[in-house]
């Protein structure tokens, strides 16, 4: 078996919700030993109870929330109430014994457990520790709560939406996504500056600077130009064309962006050399630009008349850069995806059996790498082999604090239901049901999907 790229390196990650646990996914795919922190008293709610397999939150529904198990996927799963003196003496311990804390509470909140950094640096001097928080743990904001809205709201919203609406969302999580990926990449680069020197560090790590880091050519625009950029819908600032066009198929559109001459020319030639590419108002970059409205849906006319994967071959062996726009399903089902190992089938439990996951480290490594993906922890489900094979505590004192609730498999506090029917939602109109799914996903994969007492395809 190849060797695992972080093996040896062991995370403490008190994350919930997105980014952090985002980040912390990241070094668990790659081989990092990830103890992921929970309590029964505060579990991670968004992600536990939230998009149940079926539907169906079960008799455990704190240990079926798909959201969960996408983020949570090869960690350890241990248990221990911060707000009790003795749950704060095993996580010191537990410390001594780790490479890297990572949390994602309000700054004050770490302080208020009394494991600081300043506390943990005096437990373990190169103790590397990474703080996630929408705004930062300093600053005049610094106390103020921030979901994924609020972090693209740092710039991003304000140059997304169309020229005649207002600012827009990305339709997912990508704030956290930013902040996830930082927050992982910062623990390398630690890492390495440990290796080096002996020192740890504290990390702060803000969604909102990520995601201002990803619009950098908008904010540099401004400080060249004075420009302060709209929104221009799917348009490029300089290049045309540049878009997203419809395709012959239900809801099928295709993407093509035209940067160069010569990817012009490759599609005047794709589209048959029509008269119209050779008229006087499509002759250079500028002119394109300039007559953007004739000029997508004289490309449109064309578009619409084929399938969007069809109409990608035909542009890509042209020269063109062009892609189907492709949904949620197809993303699950596309060949290419599926061939290069993107996805893996990982079991996921006895009651909801094994679905597809993606690597969330979308990179290749020739040698090493994490291996295959394991589940994600059930509550509380390695907290007597964590405390008993890293602390060495005993079989009698691990029942003891079970009884004194310090740790334990299932939370203290009544579930509410977090979902609406699939049908309600689909009435709404926010998304299509698909009632033969699992079969398709067994036959894209080649082996059942979903279930194990469910009949196979």
């Amino acid at each position: 078996m190849p060797e695992l790229l972080l093996e040896g390196v062991r995370v403490l990650d008190l994350t919930m919700a997105y980014a952090g646990p985002i980040g912390t996914r990241i070094l668990a795919d790659m081989g990092a030993e990830v103890i992921k922190v929970e309590s029964i008293q505060r579990m991670d709610m968004p992600t536990r109870v939230i998009s149940y397999p079926e539907n169906e939150p079960g008799e455990e529904p704190w240990n079926r929330g798909g959201y969960f198990h996408r983020l949570n996927i090869g960690k350890y799963g241990i248990t221990l109430d911060l707000t009790n003196p003795k749950g704060v003496e095993l996580f010191k311990r537990l410390v001594k014994v780790s490479d890297v804390v990572t949390e994602n509470y309000s700054p004050r909140t770490m302080k208020n457990f009394g494991l600081d950094y300043e506390a943990l640096k005096a437990i373990k001097p190169d103790i590397i520790m990474v703080s996630m928080s929408g705004f930062g743990s300093t600053g005049p904001l610094r106390d103020y709560a921030a979901y994924v809205p609020v972090m693209e709201s740092a710039g991003l919203a304000s140059i997304t939406g169309f020229p005649d609406g207002g600012p827009m969302g990305c339709g997912t999580g990508y704030g956290d996504w930013t902040l996830g990926m930082a927050g992982a990449a910062a623990v390398l680069v630690a890492l390495h500056y440990r290796y080096k020197t002996g020192k740890g560090q504290h990390i702060d790590a803000s969604g909102r600077e990520a995601v201002i880091t990803h619009i950098g050519e908008a904010v540099v625009d401004f400080t060249l130009n004075g420009r302060v950029w709209g929104r221009m819908g799917n348009r490029h600032p300089s290049i045309a064309p540049h878009g997203c066009y419809r395709c012959s198929g239900e809801e099928q559109y295709i993407t093509i962006a035209v940067a160069t001459e010569e990817q012009w020319q490759g599609l005047c030639r794709a589209l048959g050399n029509p008269a119209w590419t050779r008229q006087e108002r499509f002759s250079d970059v500028l002119s394109r630009w300039q007559n953007q409205d004739e000029l997508d849906s004289l490309i449109e006319e064309w578009t619409s008349q084929h399938d969007h994967y069809e109409a990608m071959r035909i542009l890509q062996q042209a020269g063109v850069p062009a892609g189907p726009v492709l949904n949620p399903k197809e993303v699950l089902l596309e060949p290419h995806l599926v061939e290069r190992g993107f996805w893996q089938l990982v079991e996921q439990g006895p009651d909801i059996g094994k679905r597809p996951q993606p690597m969330q480290m979308p990179a290749k490594f020739s040698g090493s790498w994490g291996g295959p993906l394991k589940p994600a922890p059930r509550l509380g489900e390695h907290t007597e082999k964590i405390l008993g094979d890293l602390l060495g505590i005993t079989q009698e004192e691990i029942a003891r604090l079970e009884e004194e609730n310090v740790i334990g498999h299932a939370p203290l506090f009544k579930l509410p239901w977090r979902g609406l029917k699939l049908s309600t939602m689909a009435e709404a109109g926010v998304m299509r049901l698909d009632p033969n799914y699992l079969d398709e996903l067994s036959s894209a994969y080649g082996e059942s999907v979903g279930p194990p007492t469910r009949k196979p395809p």
